[in-house]
């Protein structure tokens, strides 16, 4: 980077009171101030997205309980998965904070640098107005010795116009030497105060100049100081940023490497041998026939034999009724009353006859 000074005096004039240079690079320190307030407030956004994020990270995880009926490899695995999204949280907000802290260290330079620049332009604008009340007065001392002098030069023209008339009187050759003592006089108090004028002028001008070098060395090291600082400060920011994205795989490592362990065949088969009902199998069933007890109750007329056998259907008639019945009555109503009143009337028949 060239020196701001020798840029300035470029655009110097100082003979005649301007100061382009100053005010150009006035005008570059408060742009440079400007893009940095701007760089600020990036930063300060983003630590406030990343700690907003973070502890939403770490709010999640504290409210996602494991469920109880996990066991084995998956419970672990899903412990490993809440533990990394909290410590992702954790790193987020820690992000943030480091971000934070590169925002203030900026802001503590650019208040720095706003304070200096402010106190400059202050003594600088007193030593501009300096040159220009200087420029002024020299300027008005100037324009006094010249009609002092054209008032001498009237003089001696006068002097030697009456010395040339042969009869110009003694008196008024006294007057007109009088007139030119006094305008020589006055030409001399005039010089000497152009003089004064122009030496307060050259002191005031010196003092200017030795405050605008002064001013722009100032300028120059701040705006170095700046451009390095934000250098750094970026330079610190991408490796945050790097580091949390490490941290962010590390975590999703961990993750992979707790399912890779997981064995889904066998967390089934772990989860069926924890929640069975029985631990051993129910003794099976061996069928036998079940033998038909017989009748041998004798019978010894006709009519007692159709008598028993009308007995037995009426009997079996009623039983048959009255399962019937109770089937109707917790089943089909309608057909349990047809059912039954077809047994009456069966049983009624078979009983006239």
């Amino acid at each position: 980077m060239g020196s701001i000074g020798n840029f300035a005096e470029e655009f110097w004039n100082v003979e005649v009171g301007n100061f382009g240079g100053w005010e150009i690079v006035s005008q570059r320190m408060k742009e440079a101030s400007k893009i940095t307030a701007n760089y600020v407030d990036l930063l300060k956004q983003v630590a406030a997205a990343m700690d907003t994020f973070g502890r939403a990270l770490l709010k999640s995880a504290k409210n996602s309980p494991l469920p109880d009926m996990e066991h084995g490899e998956m419970k672990a695995s899903l412990e490993t998965a809440r533990v990394s999204v909290e410590l992702w949280g954790q790193d987020t907000m820690e992000a943030a904070a480091a971000i934070t802290a590169q925002a203030a260290q900026l802001t503590q330079h650019l208040a720095q640098a706003k304070d200096t620049r402010r106190l400059t332009e202050e003594e600088v604008k007193q030593r501009q107005q300096q040159v220009r009340e200087a420029v002024r007065r020299v300027r008005q001392a100037q324009h006094l010795a010249q009609g002092k002098m054209r008032e001498l030069m009237d003089a001696e023209v006068l002097k030697l116009t009456l010395i040339t008339k042969p009869d110009t009187k003694s008196k008024d050759r006294e007057k007109v030497t009088q007139v030119e003592e006094r305008a020589m006089k006055a030409t001399r108090d005039a010089e000497a105060t152009h003089k004064t004028a122009v030496n307060s002028h050259n002191a005031a001008l010196d003092n200017w100049c030795f405050c605008a070098r002064t001013a722009f060395d100032n300028m120059q090291v701040m705006e170095e100081s700046r451009v390095k600082l934000l250098r750094e400060c970026m330079w610190n920011v991408a490796n945050i940023c790097s580091l949390l994205a490490v941290h962010i795989d590390q975590h999703q490592e961990s993750i992979r490497a707790a399912l890779l362990q997981l064995d889904v065949a066998k967390e089934i088969s772990g989860w069926v041998a924890m929640n069975r009902t029985l631990q051993t199998p129910p003794i099976p069933l061996v069928y036998s026939p079940v033998s038909r007890p017989s009748q041998s109750t004798p019978l010894d007329t006709p009519s007692a034999s159709a008598r028993s056998t009308m007995t037995e259907v009426s009997e079996r008639s009623s039983s048959r009724a009255a399962v019937n019945q109770v089937q109707c009555h917790s089943t089909r109503p309608v057909h349990c009353i047809s059912s039954q009143l077809g047994a009456r009337a069966k049983y009624r028949w078979r009983r006239d006859r």
